[in-house]
């Protein structure tokens, strides 16, 4: 790969790992995250992830490959199918019957 095509991965990577920082945002701003560590715990996972993988050139020195980038696009689309859901979560989250 060439340097040009280097800089437009690591910018698409970089606006996409934003996108997953921001919807981990506004979830750990729900009241789902407020109640349920475990709820709590995936979306700071997620955004930690996030931020390392947008940051990448920056932090280590390394490029993000054609891989990266549609791992976080499909992390991202993962989140963006789900936002139907999130308004009904508010009262109970996904678990399992032993958990409870």
């Amino acid at each position: 790969m060439n340097w040009q095509t280097h800089q437009l991965l690591a910018v698409a990577n970089l606006l996409i790992c934003m996108g997953i920082g921001w919807a981990c945002i506004c979830r750990l701003n729900s009241p789902i995250s407020k109640r349920y560590l475990l709820a709590r715990s995936r979306y700071t996972l997620m955004l930690a992830g996030s931020a390392a993988s947008g940051m990448q050139p920056l932090l280590w020195g390394t490029w993000p490959s054609v891989a990266d980038v549609s791992f976080a696009g499909c992390m991202l689309a993962g989140l963006v199918i789900n936002v139907v859901c999130w308004p009904h979560q508010a009262v109970v989250p996904m678990r399992r019957m032993e958990d409870v």
